[in-house]
């Protein structure tokens, strides 16, 4: 059963009886859509409604499933019976085939579904251990805080070094926050959660180092130091009186000051060979030069050369209150 010869034989029976799709519809009860889906050889017209529709287009029933016209003697009738079973044949294995499609329709969305869950996951197994504790600390530089003890994890003596303990944190799924001593003293973390967290590792030495966004982790012998990262390829930010915040040189990167009680959200958008380009999340910022302001900088986007500072502010006449942005 060549189902787009009888589409297109219904089609030219319909037009040389002057009949529009829609008086055909109307005529067999059903919509204007059904009947040009059987003319386009999507769909067959149900069994139901079969014996009419050839009553209508004035043909056989041997024509209609040859789609074509024929010969008086090539004409056999056919039983009601015979034609319900030549049709449910035809309607099973076309159920058939839709089952198929569906099947592999879903196994298609289970396995696109497998895979984002997959990416998902892997983004936030970068950023949080099995848990539900994330290995991103929030860290500002104090350089009179020398090696101090924190506790002990798998083996290891744990020390920090240039970095206030009390802000030490992690952060958990629901944006709570535990103090890192803590986290240490009840084992919600491990050493192994650590490396798998850590962006890139590299040796120095005989002293494992773990790079994360703005802090590493030196392991060496029964030891580990955490640490402000090392000024090599980083940005360092200051704002206002706070302490110097310091995160790694990397597109894409990103980190928030207040001034004057207003949230500025900077990133890293490009990184060229003399110089860096910071965006910012709002319009307001101007640049702060050894001579005045310049007032023509408010925009979202400022150059940062290096080893040299920009000072950024949202003040025209006093700007104690600003950021001071760094590239090394």
């Amino acid at each position: 059963m060549n189902q787009e010869k009888i589409g297109k034989f219904i089609a030219k029976c319909r037009k040389d009886r002057n009949i529009t799709q829609e008086q055909l519809a109307e005529k067999l009860g059903v919509t204007n859509k059904s009947v040009s889906r059987w003319e386009n050889g999507v769909n067959m017209p149900d069994y139901s409604i079969l014996k009419e529709l050839c009553n209508i287009l004035d043909i056989d029933v041997n024509e209609f499933l040859s789609g074509e016209k024929l010969r008086k003697n090539e004409i056999q009738s056919h039983s009601i019976e015979n034609l319900d079973l030549i049709l449910k044949e035809y309607y099973k294995m076309k159920k058939q085939r839709n089952i198929f499609k569906y099947i592999s329709i879903c196994v298609v969305s289970i396995s696109v579904l497998i895979c984002i869950f997959g990416v998902i996951l892997h983004v936030y197994s970068k950023q949080y251990n099995l848990k539900g504790i994330s290995n991103i600390l929030s860290v500002y530089i104090d350089e009179d805080r020398e090696k101090e003890y924190v506790g002990e994890l798998d083996g290891y003596e744990i020390y920090v070094e240039n970095l206030r303990v009390e802000e030490l944190n992690y952060r958990t799924f629901n944006a709570k926050y535990i103090m890192f001593k803590d986290a240490l003293d009840k084992k919600m973390t491990s050493i192994e959660d650590w490396r798998k967290g850590a962006w890139y590792i590299f040796k120095e030495d005989d002293t494992e180092i773990l790079r994360y966004e703005s802090y590493e982790i030196a392991i060496s012998k029964n030891e580990c130091i955490i640490r402000p990262i090392s000024k090599y390829k980083s940005v360092d930010v200051k704002c206002h009186t706070d302490n110097t915040f310091r995160t790694t040189l990397k597109k894409g990167n990103s980190f928030s000051c207040f001034i004057l009680d207003d949230e500025y959200t900077f990133k890293i958008k490009s990184i060229n060979k003399d110089n860096i380009v910071i965006t910012t999340s709002k319009y307001g910022l101007t640049k702060i030069k050894e001579d005045g302001i310049d007032i023509k900088s408010k925009e979202k986007e400022f150059i940062i050369e290096k080893n040299k500072k920009v000072e950024l502010s949202t003040q025209l006449m006093d700007h104690n209150e600003s950021v001071i942005i760094e590239w090394y």
